[in-house]
């Protein structure tokens, strides 16, 4: 934040302290040049810690609205004795006693003489002083970031659809969150928000620190809004956090990967089982998910929860399988959560468990993890791998990876699992089957004119029993097709890279 000072004040500076201001300090006192009475240092990682400097000396104090301590010497208390001291105090404080100065004495003495933290701490606080607990101050306030951000998920998890959380969370996590994760709620101005979203931006992408800032000025003013006082909001008339912003604009993406891209995709993962520099290889559960990705369009979400026990022979069709979800399941698509079923024709049927996936378990398409399924946010993670990319989410930054961009040395525009939906509605489109495939991604036909209403009514009343499953099919069996044969040309001319 700007310096500013006038005659009679000290000129402030809120930043995190290190050894270096101490160094600079000195310097200051070394030049004698100072804007008014002198120089403040407010901590941001320690709430009220100031180290103030004069033409003659620095000296720590903590500074809250109750009071003011002075905790001893800059040239005696290094950068985390001063911490350690202002947070003892400001337990005296808040449990309304007063520090005894004497305290401060010995351990700032201690301190100078041995250089040992805990052997000045042992002397100038003998006596064992209760801190507030991370549970009384999640109960009761005042509230650091870190239990703004858990409680603001606690809620809005539930708010979302199943399996969403962990991804939704990932922009409200991550190394770029350090300086904010232990500051109070109370004392973050706007310098603290943005140099945030610049570090997102830098780390991540720009469309990522968009998200940070829409997510987290919705949780900022849900805090305001719902629990001021424990939040320590409660002094605010306005949300001012609404200034907080970014310029960026989300464009709409519309790829529709080829068919020739999406097979060549399955090859270059059945060819590269090793990613991302560790010698564990791509689980079978993971390649048979790809597989179905591309062979039945369904949204990962509802797709990798499929269990055996929801899998039943087609009637009139030999060999075929209708996988079936619960409305549940389909909760949050865009079908309005109602129960689906898909029919699956044999060769899709084969080629998914060509990849060895085992078919004893609960899951059609099992993880490594004993009993559990593949993850929507697991598919999304091994698209990253193939494109030699970090997974996001951590605050990581987004590096390359030893195998590099699989995608660019194969020729195939990059595409996301959920453009293969695409493709399969511009195939049957073509082929004149536009019903089948909406049937097949369970699409809400949205706003039709009264004719086309009268026509989807009738369709709806003929194949509502069944669940369309004839309907379904008929699609199916031609993309399916379509697929395995384009998979058998590629094959025959595709040249691995080593």
């Amino acid at each position: 934040m700007p310096k500013t000072a006038s005659r009679g004040t000290y000129a402030r500076e809120r930043l995190h302290l290190t050894a270096d201001v101490i160094r600079k300090a000195r310097s200051m006192i070394a030049a004698g040049r100072f804007e008014g009475r002198g120089h403040e240092f407010l901590d941001t990682s320690c709430q009220g810690l100031t180290l103030r400097v004069t033409k003659a000396s620095g000296t720590w104090y903590l500074r809250t609205r109750a009071a003011t301590v002075r905790l001893g010497p800059m040239e005696d208390l290094p950068v985390a004795a001063a911490r350690e001291a202002a947070l003892r105090a400001l337990v005296d404080l808040k449990a309304g006693r007063k520090t005894d100065p004497l305290d401060l004495y010995v351990f700032a003495d201690v301190m100078k003489r041995t250089g040992d933290l805990d052997v000045a701490i042992d002397a100038g606080f003998p006596e064992v002083v209760m801190e507030q607990s991370d549970e009384d101050r999640r109960r009761r306030g005042p509230w650091q970031w870190r239990d703004l951000v858990e409680e603001f998920l606690a809620e809005k998890v539930k708010g979302l659809k199943p399996g969403y959380g962990p991804k939704y969370s990932a922009y409200h996590r991550g190394s770029e969150f350090d300086d904010l994760w232990h500051m109070y709620v109370r004392d973050i101005e706007i310098s603290d928000l943005e140099s945030l979203r610049d570090a997102v931006a830098d780390n991540r992408t720009v469309s990522a620190a968009a998200r940070v800032v829409r997510q987290n000025r919705e949780m900022l003013t849900w805090a305001w809004s719902y629990h001021s006082t424990r939040s320590g909001l409660s002094e605010f008339q306005h949300t001012w956090w609404d200034r907080w912003s970014i310029q960026y604009q989300s464009g709409t993406r519309e790829h529709t990967p080829t068919v020739t891209e999406l097979v060549r995709t399955l090859l270059m993962a059945e060819r590269h089982l090793t990613l991302g520099g560790t010698t564990q290889e791509t689980s079978p559960g993971m390649l048979a998910a790809l597989w179905a990705v591309v062979l039945t369009g369904q949204r990962t979400g509802p797709l990798t929860s499929t269990r055996w026990d929801a899998v039943i022979p087609m009637p009139d069709r030999p060999g075929w399988q209708v996988w079936t979800w619960s409305g549940a399941m389909m909760k949050g698509g865009k079908n309005g959560g109602r129960p689906h079923a898909l029919p699956i024709p044999p060769g899709a049927i084969e080629a998914i468990a060509r990849q060895g996936a085992p078919a004893g378990g609960e899951w059609i398409f099992p993880s490594r993890a004993e009993g559990k399924p593949i993850t929507p946010t697991g598919i999304n993670q091994f698209f990253y791998r193939l494109q030699g990319r970090m997974k996001p989410g951590k605050g990581t930054a987004v590096t390359k990876r030893h195998n590099g961009d699989l995608f660019a040395a194969y020729g195939i525009r990059v595409w996301r699992p959920h453009d293969a939906r695409r493709a399969i509605a511009t195939f049957l489109d073509d082929e004149d089957l536009g019903g089948a495939a909406s049937a097949i991604l369970a699409h809400s036909r949205g706003k039709a004119s009264e004719e086309e209403a009268k026509v989807e009514d009738i369709t709806r009343r003929v194949y509502a029993k069944a669940q369309r499953l004839d309907l379904k099919a008929r699609g199916m069996e031609p993309w399916v097709s379509h697929v395995l044969a384009a998979y058998e040309r590629e094959k025959a001319r595709f040249k691995p890279i080593a």
